[in-house]
């Protein structure tokens, strides 16, 4: 994990993947930290993190002021012994890489989390965005804020009618029981109620690095 700066931040990459069986975690997290301290070199990005599940995926996730910023880094680090030896530890057929634009102003990572939820989805009418983003208003000022373990909630989109969900949260426990609890407060589920449920696939990740 590391903070580059505290601007404001309006793009995140979300890159999930496996390790090869013959890498130890430990000397999968050793690569990432190295890696990772090549993204000073990089303007626009502000923090990175390296995340896991439950079903013993990774994810490198990446905040920037841009996502030109995080766009470059093929081109600045991509050749750097550091990177080719965090790639070498990947299992190329199980990247997947998802950016997103972040629909919240003014959005600045949090001092801390230990959790981040990533909930995707598309809308079941496309012309809904906007109320997605005042549904999505009201669960935080109504839901999400009276709980200490909310470090931060955004709104993403991914791509047409596509979007996301995040909860940054303190602990993967806390941060899924409240998750749960959508299902018994009225304005999350007027939220729930413009997703086309067929979509929706939810994650949970929690920080290792």
């Amino acid at each position: 994990m590391i903070r580059v700066s505290n601007a404001p931040v309006c793009a995140m990459e979300f890159t999930s993947f496996r390790k090869k069986e013959s890498v130890s975690d430990d000397d999968l997290l050793f690569a990432v930290l190295k890696f990772e301290r090549q993204l000073t070199q990089i303007e626009g990005i502000v923090y990175h993190t390296l995340v896991r599940n439950y079903d013993n995926e990774y994810a490198n996730v990446l905040f920037a002021t841009s996502m030109e910023a995080i766009k470059s880094l093929t081109a600045v680090i991509g050749d750097t012994q550091e990177t080719q030896d965090f790639f070498a530890m990947v299992e190329p057929n199980s990247v997947q890489v998802e950016y997103h634009d972040i629909l919240k102003p003014s959005f600045i990572v949090p001092a801390y989390f230990g959790c981040i939820e990533n909930g995707k989805f598309a809308l079941k009418e496309a012309i809904q965005g906007a109320s997605l983003l005042l549904a999505s208003d009201a669960v935080e000022e109504q839901y999400l804020n009276h709980f200490d373990n909310t470090k931060e909630h955004f709104i993403s989109t991914r791509g047409e009618n596509l979007y996301a969900e995040i909860v940054l949260g303190q602990t993967l426990g806390n941060t899924k029981e409240i998750c749960y609890g959508y299902f018994g407060h009225e304005a999350c589920l007027s939220l729930l109620g413009l997703i086309d449920e067929s979509s929706m696939h939810l994650g949970f990740w929690y920080v290792v690095a």
